[in-house]
C-alpha cells in the first residue's frame, strides 16, 4: 500500500478533534420539579420506565416511548399493547421486588404511592417522579416534564402543542360565557354512598373549562355528598362515567330510574350523559378528549359531540 505523508498525523489530529467537541459540549443534566414538589436532577435520559399508574402509562406511548416502557400496572389497559407489558402489581398494591428486578432508570409514580413505595424506592437509590396533575394544564406540563426526563423534548412538544390547540378550541367558545349560561353540572362517582368530583380535581376543572359550574365544588377532592343536598342544588347536567364495555350500570341505572332523581332537571330534560370512565378519571392526554365531550355535554348549541 502506498504511503500517504503525514497520513499518521491527519488522523491523530482529527481523533483529537473529535474527543475535544465531545468533552466540549456536555449532555446538561435536567433539573426539574415534580407534583409532589421534589426536586429531580437527570444526569441522562431515561431507558428504562417503569409506569405506576394507567394515567403514566398512556403518557409514555403517547411521547412514542413504549419501547422504553419495561413495567406497567394491572390495570394499565391503555394503548392496549401496554397489557403485553411486564406486570408490577395493582395501582395501589405494587410489587417492590418485581419492580426492583426490572432494573429501571425512572419510575412513573402517582400520589397513592407517596407514603410507602415512593420512598421505599427512593431509599434504594430509584429516581421515582410523581405525576398527580389535579388540571388539564397540569397534565400538558406532566407530558413536557416526561419528555425532558427521557430526552424526548422535541415529541413533547409536539403533543403538548396539539393538546393546547385542542383545549383552546374548546375555552375560546366558553370563555366568555355569564355565570347563568354555564348549566349547574354534577359529575357522580357513585350512589351509594353518594361520592362526587369536588375542587382541586381534574374533574373539576374539566366541568369549568368546558363552561359549567360544578354543583360539588364546595367539597375538597373526592368526596361523598347528601342526596338531598344534591337534590336540592338542581343539576341541570349530570355526567356519569361508566365502562363502555358493560351492557348495564347500576350508576347509570340509578341517575336515570331511580324516583329521587327524577325532578332533577337533568333527568326531566334528558341531560344525563355517560362518558368513559378511563377518559375523565386519567390524568393522560386523553383527557382533552374528555374536556371536548364534556362540552358538548354542556352546550350542544357550540359544540358538535366528538366522535367516541
Amino acid at each position: 500500500m502506498e504511503n500517504v505523508p503525514g497520513k499518521s498525523l491527519i488522523c491523530a489530529a482529527l481523533a483529537a478533534l473529535v474527543f475535544v467537541c465531545a468533552c466540549a459540549a456536555p449532555v446538561a443534566p435536567v433539573e426539574l420539579t415534580d407534583d409532589s414538589g421534589d426536586h429531580i436532577v437527570s444526569a441522562a435520559p431515561a431507558e428504562r420506565i417503569i409506569s405506576l399508574a394507567p394515567a403514566n402509562t398512556e403518557i409514555v406511548y403517547a411521547l412514542g416511548l413504549e419501547d422504553r416502557l419495561v413495567g406497567v400496572t394491572e390495570f394499565c389497559n391503555y394503548p392496549p399493547d401496554a397489557k403485553n407489558k411486564a406486570r408490577v402489581g395493582g395501582f395501589s398494591t405494587v410489587d417492590i421486588e418485581k419492580t426492583v428486578a426490572l432494573k429501571p432508570d425512572l419510575v412513573l409514580a402517582s400520589a397513592i404511592h407517596s407514603k410507602s413505595v415512593t420512598p421505599q424506592l427512593q431509599k434504594m437509590g430509584f429516581r421515582v417522579v410523581t405525576l398527580n396533575p389535579k388540571t388539564v394544564k397540569g397534565v400538558i406540563n406532566d407530558i413536557t416534564l416526561t419528555g425532558s426526563l427521557a430526552g424526548a423534548d422535541k415529541a413533547a412538544a409536539a403533543l403538548t402543542a396539539s393538546l393546547q390547540k385542542r383545549v383552546d378550541a374548546v375555552t375560546a367558545a366558553t370563555a366568555g360565557l355569564t355565570p347563568a349560561q354555564r348549566p349547574r353540572t354534577l359529575l357522580m362517582i357513585w350512589n351509594d354512598p353518594m361520592m362526587v368530583a369536588g375542587s382541586s380535581t381534574l374533574i373539576d376543572d374539566i366541568i369549568r373549562l368546558a363552561g359549567g359550574t360544578n354543583i360539588a365544588s364546595a367539597i375538597d377532592g373526592f368526596g361523598s355528598m347528601n342526596l338531598e343536598s344534591m337534590i336540592s342544588a338542581d343539576p341541570q347536567v349530570i355526567i356519569v362515567p361508566t365502562s363502555m364495555d358493560k351492557s348495564s350500570d347500576p350508576l347509570w341505572d340509578f341517575v336515570t330510574k331511580d324516583p329521587r332523581m327524577a325532578n332533577t332537571s337533568a333527568v326531566k330534560n334528558g341531560r344525563v350523559y355517560k362518558i368513559d370512565g378511563d377518559l375523565i378519571y386519567r390524568h393522560s392526554p386523553r383527557c382533552v378528549s374528555a374536556l371536548e365531550q364534556a362540552a358538548s355535554f354542556l352546550h350542544p348549541d357550540l359544540f358538535v359531540k366528538p366522535a367516541p
